[in-house]
Parts: structure tokens; sequence; C-alpha cells
């Protein structure tokens, strides 16, 4: 279904993509446009419908396979570092969730800064999470909606069965420029764009816990699979994460690959294996069949 685009042939987008957009000098108006167009041709790899929706006062994108049964509902936070992006970036991977156990996704499309700084994203994010009550709930992440994500649910687990997290931001205090090497092979994110990014969602609060989650307690999460590439700048977030030895959080990183690269489902064999572990992680967390799909 999806067209397979070699990963050294990805990496070189991923460098334009960030000549192009993910630069702290060009303006966030700009920023969105331009990712806008580099993403429009973003579309569900599988036959979902797609509507735009207000749930809790929030927008929101809601994806509905052809069989779905009306209890299941999968949340998906978007990345973008808070102050670029869309739930239309995650569509490949989502449409694969929503077919293959048979649930709705909800995208949230979050308030963004700096015109909407924290907590303006927790508060979306939880609103419309309390509009889900009553239902069964997992959800889904990655960057810094991976952030916010967790923010939310230290809060209030709002009854929410199953998390998964790609390629998380969690703490944004940290100079992510100290690793020289680590910098080189990132093929998408920089320090500069992340410590702006980091400035436009929480002024000088950034070691709070609730824009940093990393800093705050994980204890009372749900179940939650954390997935990531060796090559993020991000991925020091994943060991800390790691280091701390908790039962319910399990941790992966696949050597060699880059920042967000599970949202490339139908294009690179990888992330339709890690599309194919969250399906299962949200199965057993639920109780719900996570059938089979042809990629």
């Amino acid at each position: 279904m999806g067209v397979r685009i070699p990963p050294h042939v990805q990496r070189f987008g991923l460098r334009t993509l960030r000549r192009l957009v993910f630069r702290p000098e060009v303006p966030w108006a700009k920023q969105r446009t331009r990712l806008r167009a580099a993403t429009m041709g973003n579309r569900p790899l599988f036959d979902v419908g797609v509507e735009n929706v207000t749930i809790g006062g929030v927008a929101c994108v809601r994806m509905t396979p052809t069989n779905y049964q009306r209890s299941r509902v999968i949340v998906y936070v978007h990345g973008g570092g808070y102050c670029v992006g869309s739930a239309s970036m995650g569509y490949s991977l989502c449409s694969y969730l929503a077919a293959s156990l048979e649930a709705q996704v909800i995208g949230i499309n979050y308030r963004l800064a700096p015109e909407h700084p924290s907590p303006a994203a927790l508060e979306d994010v939880e609103a419309v999470l309390r509009s889900l009550a009553g239902r069964t709930v997992v959800a889904l992440a990655d960057s810094a909606g991976a952030g916010v994500l967790s923010s939310a649910l230290q809060r209030d687990r709002h009854d929410v069965r199953s998390v998964a997290l790609l390629s998380p931001w969690l703490d944004l205090s940290v100079d992510r420029s100290l690793d020289a090497d680590l910098v080189a092979r990132d093929p998408l994110l920089s320090p500069e764009w992340l410590a702006a990014c980091a400035h436009a969602y929480a002024g000088d609060d950034m070691a709070n816990p609730e824009v940093s989650p990393l800093l705050a307690s994980w204890d009372q999460m749900p179940p939650t699979l954390v997935l990531g590439g060796s090559d993020d700048i991000l991925a020091p977030d994943l060991k800390r994460l790691d280091v701390l030895g908790l039962e319910q959080i399990r941790v992966r990183e696949f050597p060699d690959f880059w920042h967000d690269f599970a949202l490339s489902v139908g294009q690179l064999a990888m992330a339709d294996e890690t599309a194919r572990l969250v399906g299962a992680h949200f199965a057993t967390g639920t109780g719900w069949r996570a059938h089979t799909l042809v990629f």
C-alpha cells in the first residue's frame, strides 16, 4: 500500500526539511506554512474516514475505520516542538492502528506556542481526555506530544489503559548541544531549534515538571511503551526513562534510526514494525484483538 523509501533517501529528505522548516531564525508562521506544504501529501494509509471535530472545546481530527467499535478510542497527540505541526502528521500510523484495532482515533490539534504557551497544550489534552470518560481509551504521542501527554497523565490517568510514546521529548531544560556526535547524526533536529521551541512554550520555567515530565514521578503512569531511534538528538531521554527501572515502562531503542522514524509507516520497514509493536501493546492493555494488516 505504501511506497518504500530507502533509509538513506529518507535521511536526505529530513536534512532538507530541517533546512527549510526547523530553523529558529525562521518565523513560526512561516515554519508552519512550510511544514504544511511539505506534508500536504500525508494521507491515511488504510481505509479510514477523516473529519474535523471539536471535543471538549478543542479542535481535533477524528479517524474512523470501516469496521470499528464505538467504545474503543485511540488518542493521538502530535509533535512539532509545541510550536508547529498538526495531527495530520500521524495519519499513516494512526490509520494502521485504527484499522488493526477497530477503534476510532482522535488526533488533538492543541493550541500552539508561542501564541499559546504552557499550559495551553496540557489543558487541551486534558480537556479531550475528560470528554472521553466512559470509553476504553489508549493514547499515542510523538516528540513534544509525548511530553504533553505524559504531563497530562501524571496529573490524572483519566482511566487511560495503555500508552505509547515515540521519540519523546521529556525534558526541555537540557542543553542538547553538549553531545556533538549525536547532534551530527540527527538529520532532522538541531539544539538551536529545540531551544527556541522550549523558550516559546515554557519561557524560563523549563525545569517545571509539567513541561519537563521526566522530572516528575512516573510511578502512576499506565503501562507505557517507549520507542525511539539511536540517532535522535532526544535519545538520551529514553535512556533516562529506562534507568528509572519501573515495571510498567518498557523502553526500546532502534539503532541507526532518527527522530520520529516510527511515523513513516508504509515507507519504512522499521516503522511498520513499530506500528505492530504499538498495536500489540494496546491490545495487551485492553483485551482488544490486533488484526494483522498488509502494508
